[in-house]
């Protein structure tokens, strides 16, 4: 994974290549499993480096992608990270006892999360 910085993404924006780079994985088609948090690093983020990738930072999913539309509709360079957090949800199949969970930030139920709901491509994860 790269690290976030502002002189790399400037010079990625001084030789046009535009829109962004992903560090990201792939999304579970079910939302009721997991959340997912993201941070979106650009030329005008907050912060630099591996600083950036902290929790103050990162963004629900309609956030995040409503970020992404506008920086490719200006052409901006980003790079995307994100995060998947298991759900605490009686829908899921996880064993919350299970030695993998142990030390897992568990994201609230979909239907107990805050967070607006997302469109397409990601409609239905908050």
């Amino acid at each position: 994974m790269r690290e976030p910085g502002f002189d790399a993404i400037r010079r990625e924006r001084a030789t046009g290549r535009g829109c962004g780079s992903s560090y990201a994985q792939g999304v579970h088609p079910n939302p009721r499993f997991y959340k997912y948090v993201w941070w979106v690093f650009w030329s005008g983020s907050r912060a630099d480096g591996w600083a950036f990738l902290g929790d103050e930072h990162r963004l629900g999913t309609a956030a995040a992608l409503a970020l992404l539309a506008d920086l490719k509709e200006r052409g901006e360079p980003y790079w995307l990270y994100n995060r998947r957090l298991p759900r605490s949800d009686p829908a899921n199949p996880f064993d919350v006892n299970h030695p993998r969970w142990r030390d897992a930030e568990w994201a609230p139920a979909i239907d107990d999360d805050l967070d607006p709901a997302a469109p397409e491509p990601l409609a239905g994860h908050k």
